[in-house]
Protein backbone atom coordinates (compact mmCIF):
# COMPACT_ATOMS: atom_id res chain seq x y z
CA UNK A 1 0.00 0.00 0.00
CA UNK A 2 1.09 3.78 -0.47
CA UNK A 3 2.25 5.24 2.31
CA UNK A 4 -0.76 8.25 3.33
CA UNK A 5 0.79 10.14 6.27
CA UNK A 6 3.83 13.36 5.46
CA UNK A 7 4.86 12.30 9.26
CA UNK A 8 5.73 9.32 11.09
CA UNK A 9 1.84 8.40 12.38
CA UNK A 10 1.47 5.11 11.37
CA UNK A 11 4.27 4.30 13.36
CA UNK A 12 3.75 5.73 16.55
CA UNK A 13 3.62 3.11 19.84
CA UNK A 14 4.75 0.21 17.36
CA UNK A 15 7.81 -0.38 18.19
CA UNK A 16 7.32 -3.57 20.61
CA UNK A 17 4.35 -4.53 18.51
CA UNK A 18 4.81 -4.39 14.31
CA UNK A 19 5.49 -7.59 12.97
CA UNK A 20 4.44 -6.95 9.59
CA UNK A 21 5.16 -4.15 7.18
CA UNK A 22 4.69 -3.81 3.85
CA UNK A 23 5.28 0.18 2.10
CA UNK A 24 5.64 1.25 -1.29
CA UNK A 25 8.04 4.06 -1.78
CA UNK A 26 9.03 6.75 -3.03
CA UNK A 27 11.25 9.93 -2.81
CA UNK A 28 9.08 11.99 -0.18
CA UNK A 29 8.43 8.22 2.02
CA UNK A 30 11.81 7.75 2.31
CA UNK A 31 12.51 11.44 3.33
CA UNK A 32 10.16 11.30 5.52
CA UNK A 33 11.78 7.55 7.10
CA UNK A 34 14.96 9.65 7.44
CA UNK A 35 13.50 12.52 9.19
CA UNK A 36 11.38 10.58 11.80
CA UNK A 37 13.88 7.60 11.98
CA UNK A 38 11.29 4.76 11.09
CA UNK A 39 14.30 2.82 9.87
CA UNK A 40 15.93 3.19 13.43
CA UNK A 41 18.51 0.51 14.43
CA UNK A 42 16.79 -2.28 16.78
CA UNK A 43 13.51 -0.24 16.49
CA UNK A 44 11.70 -3.19 15.96
CA UNK A 45 12.27 -6.22 17.81
CA UNK A 46 9.67 -8.36 16.37
CA UNK A 47 9.59 -7.62 12.96
CA UNK A 48 9.00 -10.64 10.87
CA UNK A 49 8.28 -9.67 7.44
CA UNK A 50 9.55 -6.40 5.79
CA UNK A 51 8.39 -5.68 2.22
CA UNK A 52 9.18 -2.62 0.37
CA UNK A 53 8.78 -1.65 -3.23
CA UNK A 54 9.65 1.08 -5.61
CA UNK A 55 6.37 2.28 -7.17
CA UNK A 56 7.82 6.18 -9.09
CA UNK A 57 11.26 5.46 -10.39
CA UNK A 58 11.23 8.59 -12.25
CA UNK A 59 10.98 10.36 -9.32
CA UNK A 60 13.58 8.81 -7.13
CA UNK A 61 17.09 8.65 -6.57
CA UNK A 62 17.89 5.30 -8.30
CA UNK A 63 18.90 2.81 -5.43
CA UNK A 64 17.28 4.82 -2.61
CA UNK A 65 14.41 2.52 -1.21
CA UNK A 66 16.77 -0.62 -1.25
CA UNK A 67 19.70 0.97 0.41
CA UNK A 68 17.51 2.44 2.75
CA UNK A 69 15.25 -0.66 2.97
CA UNK A 70 18.97 -2.93 3.49
CA UNK A 71 20.40 -0.92 6.05
CA UNK A 72 16.98 -0.74 8.13
CA UNK A 73 16.58 -4.71 8.03
CA UNK A 74 20.12 -5.38 8.42
CA UNK A 75 19.14 -3.22 11.63
CA UNK A 76 16.36 -5.24 12.81
CA UNK A 77 16.30 -8.33 15.37
CA UNK A 78 17.14 -12.01 14.18
CA UNK A 79 13.30 -12.34 13.99
CA UNK A 80 12.88 -11.22 10.47
CA UNK A 81 11.78 -14.01 8.41
CA UNK A 82 10.63 -12.35 4.97
CA UNK A 83 13.13 -9.39 3.37
CA UNK A 84 11.75 -8.56 -0.29
CA UNK A 85 12.70 -5.04 -1.73
CA UNK A 86 11.47 -4.57 -5.39
CA UNK A 87 14.12 -1.41 -7.04
CA UNK A 88 14.95 -1.61 -10.40
CA UNK A 89 18.44 -0.42 -9.41
CA UNK A 90 18.55 -3.09 -6.31
CA UNK A 91 22.44 -3.95 -6.02
CA UNK A 92 24.16 -7.64 -5.21
CA UNK A 93 25.70 -5.35 -2.50
CA UNK A 94 22.97 -6.69 -0.11
CA UNK A 95 25.04 -10.02 -0.04
CA UNK A 96 27.74 -8.88 1.35
CA UNK A 97 25.83 -6.72 3.70
CA UNK A 98 24.03 -9.72 4.93
CA UNK A 99 27.43 -11.73 5.56
CA UNK A 100 28.93 -8.67 7.54
CA UNK A 101 26.12 -8.57 9.59
CA UNK A 102 25.67 -12.21 9.80
CA UNK A 103 22.26 -12.16 12.29
CA UNK A 104 20.14 -13.08 9.78
CA UNK A 105 19.66 -16.58 10.61
CA UNK A 106 16.01 -16.54 10.88
CA UNK A 107 15.72 -15.06 7.32
CA UNK A 108 13.36 -17.52 4.78
CA UNK A 109 12.52 -15.79 2.03
CA UNK A 110 14.52 -13.12 0.44
CA UNK A 111 13.14 -12.05 -2.70
CA UNK A 112 15.30 -9.23 -4.24
CA UNK A 113 13.97 -9.67 -7.78
CA UNK A 114 15.83 -6.77 -9.40
CA UNK A 115 19.47 -8.22 -7.98
CA UNK A 116 22.02 -9.48 -10.30
CA UNK A 117 23.30 -12.12 -8.13
CA UNK A 118 25.95 -15.07 -9.19
CA UNK A 119 25.96 -18.49 -8.04
CA UNK A 120 29.07 -16.88 -5.84
CA UNK A 121 26.80 -14.90 -4.54
CA UNK A 122 23.84 -17.61 -3.75
CA UNK A 123 26.80 -19.70 -2.27
CA UNK A 124 27.68 -16.77 0.67
CA UNK A 125 24.31 -15.99 1.10
CA UNK A 126 22.88 -19.61 1.82
CA UNK A 127 26.01 -19.80 4.00
CA UNK A 128 24.89 -17.44 6.44
CA UNK A 129 20.94 -17.93 6.32
CA UNK A 130 20.27 -21.27 7.20
CA UNK A 131 16.70 -21.37 7.45
CA UNK A 132 16.39 -19.77 4.20
CA UNK A 133 14.05 -21.69 1.75
CA UNK A 134 13.30 -19.18 -1.15
CA UNK A 135 15.35 -16.63 -3.08
CA UNK A 136 14.33 -14.38 -5.92
CA UNK A 137 16.76 -12.72 -8.36
CA UNK A 138 18.03 -12.24 -11.41
CA UNK A 139 21.05 -14.91 -12.27
CA UNK A 140 24.12 -13.84 -14.49
CA UNK A 141 27.37 -16.51 -14.23
CA UNK A 142 28.92 -18.14 -11.92
CA UNK A 143 30.96 -15.34 -10.17
CA UNK A 144 34.29 -15.31 -8.81
CA UNK A 145 34.56 -18.53 -6.73
CA UNK A 146 34.12 -20.40 -9.70
CA UNK A 147 35.65 -18.26 -13.01
CA UNK A 148 38.72 -21.03 -12.94
CA UNK A 149 36.67 -24.04 -12.83
CA UNK A 150 35.45 -25.39 -16.30
CA UNK A 151 31.92 -26.44 -16.86
CA UNK A 152 32.46 -30.25 -16.94
CA UNK A 153 34.11 -30.04 -13.71
CA UNK A 154 31.65 -27.38 -12.23
CA UNK A 155 29.55 -30.24 -10.64
CA UNK A 156 32.06 -32.02 -9.35
CA UNK A 157 34.10 -28.91 -7.51
CA UNK A 158 30.78 -28.02 -5.90
CA UNK A 159 29.67 -31.28 -4.51
CA UNK A 160 32.94 -32.00 -2.88
CA UNK A 161 33.67 -28.35 -1.60
CA UNK A 162 30.10 -27.50 -0.83
CA UNK A 163 27.36 -30.57 -0.40
CA UNK A 164 25.61 -30.46 1.47
CA UNK A 165 25.15 -26.52 1.33
CA UNK A 166 21.69 -26.25 3.02
CA UNK A 167 19.21 -28.33 4.28
CA UNK A 168 16.11 -25.92 4.05
CA UNK A 169 16.72 -24.32 0.80
CA UNK A 170 13.69 -25.30 -1.87
CA UNK A 171 12.58 -22.40 -4.29
CA UNK A 172 15.29 -20.48 -6.36
CA UNK A 173 12.54 -17.95 -8.45
CA UNK A 174 15.36 -16.79 -11.19
CA UNK A 175 15.01 -13.80 -13.63
CA UNK A 176 16.52 -14.45 -16.65
CA UNK A 177 18.63 -11.08 -18.14
CA UNK A 178 18.46 -11.19 -22.27
CA UNK A 179 22.11 -11.70 -22.13
CA UNK A 180 22.25 -14.86 -20.11
CA UNK A 181 22.31 -18.48 -21.85
CA UNK A 182 19.69 -19.86 -20.24
CA UNK A 183 21.50 -22.71 -19.89
CA UNK A 184 23.93 -21.03 -17.87
CA UNK A 185 20.17 -21.04 -15.48
CA UNK A 186 19.88 -24.52 -15.66
CA UNK A 187 23.34 -25.61 -14.73
CA UNK A 188 22.80 -23.26 -11.96
CA UNK A 189 18.87 -24.92 -10.66
CA UNK A 190 20.97 -28.28 -11.34
CA UNK A 191 23.98 -27.37 -9.00
CA UNK A 192 21.46 -26.53 -6.06
CA UNK A 193 19.78 -29.99 -6.79
CA UNK A 194 23.46 -31.82 -6.05
CA UNK A 195 23.93 -29.08 -2.71
CA UNK A 196 20.73 -28.91 -1.52
CA UNK A 197 19.12 -32.23 -0.40
CA UNK A 198 15.80 -30.51 -0.11
CA UNK A 199 15.72 -27.96 -3.26
CA UNK A 200 12.77 -29.14 -5.70
CA UNK A 201 11.83 -26.34 -7.68
CA UNK A 202 13.72 -23.33 -10.05
CA UNK A 203 10.98 -20.97 -11.51
CA UNK A 204 11.88 -19.19 -14.80
CA UNK A 205 9.37 -16.85 -16.88
CA UNK A 206 6.45 -19.17 -18.90
CA UNK A 207 8.37 -18.77 -22.08
CA UNK A 208 11.28 -20.01 -21.14
CA UNK A 209 10.49 -22.82 -19.11
CA UNK A 210 10.07 -25.73 -21.94
CA UNK A 211 13.66 -24.06 -23.02
CA UNK A 212 14.68 -24.31 -19.82
CA UNK A 213 13.53 -28.12 -19.12
CA UNK A 214 15.80 -29.09 -22.57
CA UNK A 215 18.68 -27.68 -21.26
CA UNK A 216 18.06 -29.68 -18.16
CA UNK A 217 17.62 -33.04 -19.93
CA UNK A 218 21.21 -31.92 -22.10
CA UNK A 219 22.96 -31.82 -19.32
CA UNK A 220 21.84 -34.53 -17.51
CA UNK A 221 23.60 -36.81 -20.24
CA UNK A 222 26.94 -35.34 -19.42
CA UNK A 223 29.32 -37.57 -17.65
CA UNK A 224 29.66 -34.85 -14.57
CA UNK A 225 26.04 -34.80 -14.20
CA UNK A 226 24.98 -37.90 -15.08
CA UNK A 227 25.18 -39.69 -11.61
CA UNK A 228 22.73 -37.46 -10.43
CA UNK A 229 20.19 -37.79 -12.86
CA UNK A 230 17.40 -39.37 -10.94
CA UNK A 231 17.24 -35.73 -8.72
CA UNK A 232 17.33 -33.91 -11.05
CA UNK A 233 13.48 -35.32 -12.41
CA UNK A 234 11.84 -32.40 -9.57
CA UNK A 235 13.38 -29.78 -12.51
CA UNK A 236 11.60 -31.38 -15.31
CA UNK A 237 8.29 -29.51 -14.58
CA UNK A 238 5.84 -28.15 -18.09
CA UNK A 239 3.39 -26.00 -17.95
Amino acid sequence: MDYPFKDDTLFRGTSNTLEYLSMNVNTDVIEMAQKYKVFGGNKYPNLRAFRIKNINTRLMRPGAPSKAATKFALSVSSKLEILSVEDIAMEATIVPSIVEHGHMSSLQLLAIPDAFLTLSHIVVLLEQTPMLTDLHCHYTGVGTLFECVEDDQLPVVFAQKYAPLSNNFRVLQLGHWGNTDIAVVARCAMLMVIACPRFTYASVSSHLREKMRKCILELMSHDSFIQYAARFETLLYRG
